[in-house]
């Protein structure tokens, strides 16, 4: 990742923060300069003024942590006579665009999925994956040994991985490289940051992959339980060091592994809608984020009455924002307009009236349980609401003022018969028996 030309920080700033401290430091080892042999003068690490400075560059906040500019910071004090504050601003950032390659990483991710009946013949889900480009994600099948790890990281660019290193890392991740896929990234910045920024864009990844999987991927029998993958690994490009981290949450698609869905996250509107989702500050992204968020957390929860209320408050994520109308009414008018082609609205409608009815009964009158047909009914209405609501955004990127208010103008609109709806066919096309119903 060659980001050199795209770092600086404001020296300025960082001038007059260090000029004091600096000061400091120089006289208190005037005598024999700094040898590391006594505990360093001055409180570098709790330099708050220092810190909101060199935080005022983009490539900082996004990439490094403050203890790894500490290191940095002693590192000039260390290989430099006596500096001036305005010099010592110019070798730090000299220091840390001269080390910017070090902070290069390949970013691999196991994925597994739940198992399907296959009648205990090997290898039958794994044949399905083949290696594939999707924005700045490469999926490629298990790699259940370095030879086919290597393969994987040369078509990034990163170095080898010699045989102790894979082996090492199969035995403390429960051997995580022969899992159904392998997903990788390019990331660069500091370890520390990185291990963060790494885990959430997969996450982004892996919640979009269960909507899209949801929708169009086959609803073959599962069987038992898959060996969830706790773990990821970075590869350093500079010194080949693999290191292995915990997930924040286990790296498993909650659902079967099929042809259909690694078709449909090949198709343009998974990367174009991951991409949005990963890098847009609009507001309505926002939303979408957290519809997301919710239908991974209903996927995954471990009874129906929680799975069924996160759909439900997924779908709500998206559209509640007009607090003059019931949200029931509200959900039922916009997601079956939305999500629904003209022949299915009107069922489309009393389901999700039915859906919000059940919600109210567990949330305020007791109800405890409910149905496996209730919950994948409501399911599918959360992810045809975030897939819908996806295009509508992707349809309305480049309008004038703030996504979110263009989404609901366009939505009051379409309700008034003054604007066409928005006709995703892959969506449309879904029968309608997929939905849950009878």
């Amino acid at each position: 990742m060659s980001v050199q030309n795209k770092i600086e920080i404001n020296k300025g700033a960082v001038a007059r923060a260090v000029r004091t401290p600096l000061e400091a430091y120089y006289k208190a080892v005037a005598a024999t300069g700094y040898d590391g042999s006594t505990e360093r003068p001055g409180d570098w690490e709790e330099n708050e003024e220092l810190g909101k400075a060199i935080a005022k560059s983009k490539y900082v906040t996004r990439h490094l942590d403050w203890l790894y500019v500490v290191e940095l910071v002693y590192v000039v004090l260390d290989n430099h006579p006596p500096l001036k504050p305005a010099e010592f601003a110019e070798e730090l950032e000299k220091l840390i665009v001269a080390t910017a390659g070090h902070r290069d990483y390949l970013a691999i991710f196991p994925l597994c999925f739940k198992p399907t009946m296959n009648f205990g013949l090997p290898g039958i889900r794994k044949s399905v994956v083949k290696s594939r480009v999707i924005g700045s994600f490469t999926i490629s099948p298990a790699a259940p040994s370095s030879k086919a790890l290597n393969k994987i990281v040369a078509k990034h660019g990163f170095p080898v991985i010699d045989e102790s290193s894979f082996q090492h890392a199969m035995r403390t991740s429960n051997e995580a490289f022969s899992r159904e896929m392998v997903v990788t990234f390019d990331i660069h910045g500091a370890e520390d940051q990185l291990r963060w920024n790494a885990d959430i864009k997969f996450s982004l990844f892996r919640r979009l992959l269960e909507v899209f999987g949801s929708l169009f991927g086959d609803m073959c029998a599962d069987f038992g339980h898959s060996t969830s993958v706790n773990h990821f690994f970075l590869l350093n490009k500079t010194n080949g060091e693999l290191r292995r981290f915990p997930t924040r949450a286990p790296s498993l698609v909650n659902l079967p592994l099929s042809v259909s869905l690694l078709q449909a996250i090949g198709r343009p509107a998974f990367n174009d809608f991951l991409s949005k989702i990963s890098s847009s500050n609009e507001t309505m992204y926002g939303r979408m984020r957290n519809a997301i968020k919710f239908f991974a957390m209903a996927l995954n929860a471990d009874d129906d009455v929680a799975s069924f209320l996160f759909y439900v408050v997924a779908m709500e994520s998206i559209f509640s924002r007009d607090k003059n109308n019931p949200i029931k009414v509200t959900l039922a008018d916009l997601g079956a307009m939305l999500c629904f082609p003209p022949t299915q609205r009107l069922k489309a409608h009393k389901r999700i009236r039915d859906a919000y009815d059940l919600r109210s009964s567990i949330v305020h009158s007791g109800v405890s349980s409910v149905s496996r047909q209730d919950v994948q009914s409501v399911r599918a209405l959360a992810a045809r609401a975030i897939y819908a609501s996806l295009f509508l955004c992707h349809q309305l990127e480049n309008g004038q003022g703030k996504l979110e208010d263009r989404f609901f103008d366009h939505l009051r609109d379409q309700k008034l018969g003054l604007v066409k709806a928005t006709a995703p066919s892959e969506l449309w096309a879904i029968p309608e028996t997929n939905d849950g119903d009878d």
